[in-house]
């Protein structure tokens, strides 16, 4: 009897597969995928099905498909931008959230990240790139142990291990540490800059980077396969512009005229 269960079980998952994978193949076909990709986007696909479905399709689409599908999923989404968020505070939109980093590279796709602040709710005090975002802060400012960021410690306020500041021992210090250094004769020291509130990051600040375990604790859902293809289709010029009309030579070819 179980032998019988586990074959069903078998077949089951291999149908399962197998309809993937054809989907797939034909959707390949249609596009005009060579038969060597088109046998291995079917049997990766199989597997992982957005790496075709929002990664290589998205790349043969042309570019009226391409817009008429950012804004399909665009609407979905219940934004105006598909590059904006929900604010996990007030539900209002923060245009200009996300962007995509190495995206000109010949290496890369692009992979998703927070674009140059500031990033903003327009009706809350929200920040994207704030401090408790970011992966150089360090929470807590208890200096027992002289570190920083330890399991439970408070977000609310700490420093960045980036930038640093000249500050007295007491300030940068355990007590124990910051009696010795006194009596040696240091009175101020470089050490991590402080960071009285984590939700307002300073202004002069240049070197946000975004932490996808602290984004996800303040309720921020990391931009996914179909969030990075919408991103890639933002950035590509309107179909109205991709093609000059039939008969009319391109921008490029009145100039060389």
């Amino acid at each position: 009897m179980n032998d019988i269960i586990w074959l069903a079980l078998g077949l089951g998952i291999l149908s399962f597969l197998a309809c993937r994978a054809g989907r797939i193949w034909l959707d390949a076909g249609r596009r005009g995928f060579e038969l060597g990709r088109r046998i291995g986007w079917a049997l990766l696909g199989s597997i992982v099905p957005s790496r075709y479905w929002w990664g290589a399709r998205i790349e043969a689409l042309s570019p009226q498909e391409g817009a008429d599908l950012l804004a399909r999923e665009t609407e979905a989404l219940g934004l105006e931008r598909a590059d904006g968020l929900r604010c996990p505070l007030c539900g209002a939109e923060v245009p200009h959230a996300w962007a995509l980093f190495g995206f000109l590279s010949a290496t890369s796709g692009g992979r998703p990240t927070v674009a140059p602040g500031p990033v903003e709710c327009p009706d809350c005090d929200f920040r994207l790139d704030a401090c408790r975002h970011c992966a150089h802060f360090l929470p807590g400012d208890s200096l027992a142990g002289g570190r920083f960021g330890r399991a439970g410690a408070d977000m609310t306020s700490g420093r960045c291990e980036v930038y640093k500041a000249s500050q007295p021992v007491e300030q940068a210090c355990s007590p124990e540490m910051a009696r010795q250094l006194r009596a040696r004769g240091w009175e101020r020291i470089r050490a991590p800059r402080r960071i009285i509130d984590s939700f307002l990051p300073p202004d002069s600040c240049t070197a946000f980077k975004p932490d996808r375990k602290r984004l996800k604790v303040g309720e921020v859902r990391w931009p996914g396969p179909r969030r990075v293809a919408l991103l890639r289709l933002l950035t590509q010029p309107p179909a109205s512009e991709a093609e000059s009309p039939e008969g009319l030579p391109s921008g490029d070819e009145q100039w060389l005229l």
